[in-house]
């Protein structure tokens, strides 16, 4: 009779493991212990994030952003950013990205922002020299905002505080590497890059002068907005990548629409329409070796 018993409650024990363990191979419960992405961009939490350390080679947080704790999201938008300032930087220790707001902790809704929620998107300030091309540190309090050639401005609105901000000047070079190593990083998928008209066409018109991979001037075009409803983000640009297939079963949903990136002619007539990540790490090639 005990070991009737015994055998009964192995039985019973047993099947409440594999209940249990069924039960948590769903939908945010079984995960691989990485970030995990939830909900939309507006309307989304975030889960194991990744912290950007406030500094590290090629960018740093400024104080204003800092002091804020905005610095997590999922574990590879805060690689790509980290891999995007180095190469940007090359050798020289004064090219430094400032890099502002990501999401909270556990994501959710803030004062500051509308978006953000999900750890899958970034503000970055602009990369900027004075009049006679030397390189200028990010601004600690404020983004500045500039025109479509390159100048700072300010407005009965918008004033600014640093000492000399009228001497900035719109980096074309760098803001172009910038947006070019996100493009061609085999780790992520830019969904969007929200920026001003005037600049967006200003950082085409170098590309295509400079040569810049076909492809890559093309999926730029696609991904470079400036949004109809927020400010026209003349003073930073703003990242934001698609959901990792992991994160889409736990939940993760892209705004707008999504699909059409995958409908352009740079998708077409090369290997990247059998291999995306093959084309990516051939096409990085030129961009992660410049000076």
């Amino acid at each position: 009779m005990l070991t009737g018993m015994r055998g009964l409650w192995a039985l019973v024990c047993g099947g409440a493991l594999v209940v249990g363990v069924a039960g948590c191979a769903g939908p945010n419960l079984w995960t691989d212990g990485t970030s995990v992405s939830t909900g939309t961009s507006n309307r989304g939490r975030l889960r194991r994030p990744a912290r950007l350390p406030t500094e590290g080679v090629g960018y740093k947080v400024p104080t204003r952003w800092s002091d804020r704790g905005f610095n997590y999201g999922v574990d590879e938008l805060v690689a790509a950013i980290q891999r995007a300032a180095r190469a940007v930087r090359g050798g020289s220790r004064r090219v430094i990205l400032g890099v502002a707001d990501l999401s909270p902790l556990a994501g959710g809704r803030s004062k500051w922002h509308s978006s953000h929620q999900s750890g899958r998107d970034v503000d970055l300030l602009f990369y900027t020299t004075d009049a006679e091309g030397v390189v200028m540190p990010p601004p600690e309090e404020e983004m500045i905002r500039f025109d479509g050639e390159g100048k700072p401005f300010a407005s009965k609105r918008v004033t600014y505080t640093e000492e000399g901000w009228e001497k900035r000047r719109f980096d074309t070079a760098r803001n172009w590497r910038l947006i070019e190593a996100f493009l061609v990083d085999p780790e992520i998928r830019v969904h969007w890059i929200f920026i001003s008209n005037p600049l967006r066409q200003r950082l085409v018109e170098h590309a295509r002068r400079s040569e810049r991979p076909e492809w890559v001037v093309a999926l730029a075009e696609v991904v470079m907005r400036q949004p109809g409803d927020a400010p026209p983000h003349d003073d930073h640009l703003h990242l934001r990548i698609f959901c990792s297939r992991s994160d889409r079963f736990h939940g993760c949903a892209d705004r707008g629409p999504i699909w059409q990136h995958e409908k352009k002619s740079y998708k077409y007539g090369g290997p990247e329409r059998y291999d995306p990540v093959a084309w990516r790490l051939i096409a990085a090639t030129p961009i992660l070796g410049m000076p």
